[in-house]
């Protein structure tokens, strides 16, 4: 697959897909997952209303996928990857406010990501298979309330602590045509860089994710996959800005209200 830097961005009020061109979004007409042609329109991302580059039937995160974070904490290593659900709700994008809901006043979290895009339906693909039912890779903010996730010592309270409105910011782009074994995730906090880590050190890599959870479950085109974090994410405070860098994919800015 062609590299490319594909978005989703508003224009006069409808959402439009979008092609990063010598630094301009190219907009395009037609299915994300079909490789439409660009339409001769352009707009300057710097002016542009961001939307998530997919809207997702199912945002799924990993926890406990890094070895550095495994040996730190003690953990043992899964023998299948251990997910959870973040509700769609949860959705947001590239310079949307990060907002702590009426009556909540706990801690706010950030875990910087990679994220797979699946392109294709699966379900039980085979291994050889897997690298053409991922589309490709965005930058994810697994926004956590960490208080609530462990308000209950019987049930870890996952898809409660993550789905919050806001807490899932994705994009601004889409990569296709990119190796992730390669890639370096970046979490940087008013400038200052608390993650950093690669990729490499997934204990499953993106696609062991998708070939172990299609074993079970129906992944459909355009659901997101967070492939889980290392060490070095924090909490955030209000006018705080966190910043999602992965090089070669893009880089995700949002700050906590």
């Amino acid at each position: 697959m062609t590299i490319a830097h594909w978005c989703r961005v508003e224009v006069g009020g409808t959402p439009r897909l979008g092609r990063l061109e010598h630094n301009r979004i190219a907009l395009c007409d037609g299915d994300l997952f079909e490789q439409p042609p660009p339409n001769g329109e352009t707009i300057d991302p710097e002016q542009a209303v961001w939307l998530p580059p997919v809207e997702p039937q199912q945002f799924l995160g990993l926890w406990n996928n890094f070895h550095e974070r495994q040996r730190k904490e003690g953990t043992r290593i899964p023998d299948f990857p251990l997910f959870f659900v973040k509700l769609c709700a949860s959705l947001s994008a590239h310079r949307r406010p990060i907002s702590k809901p009426a009556g909540f006043d706990g801690k706010v979290k950030f875990e910087a990501e990679l994220g797979i895009v699946i392109g294709k339906p699966c379900f039980q693909a085979s291994r050889d298979a897997v690298d053409d039912v991922i589309f490709g890779y965005t930058c994810v903010n697994d926004v956590t309330a960490p208080e609530a996730l462990f308000a209950n010592d019987e049930f870890h309270q996952w898809c409660r602590a993550k789905s919050l409105p806001g807490f899932g910011p994705i994009g601004p782009y889409i990569a296709t045509g990119i190796d992730p074994q390669g890639l370096r995730v970046k979490g940087i906090l008013d400038g200052q860089p608390t993650q950093d880590y690669p990729v490499s050190d997934m204990i499953f890599s993106p696609q062991e994710i998708v070939w172990h959870l299609s074993r079970e479950i129906a992944l459909y085109p355009g659901d997101v996959i967070a492939c889980g974090t290392s060490v070095g994410a924090a909490d955030m405070s209000a006018g705080q800005t966190i910043q999602i860098e992965i090089p070669g994919v893009g880089s995700l800015v949002n700050q906590m209200a």
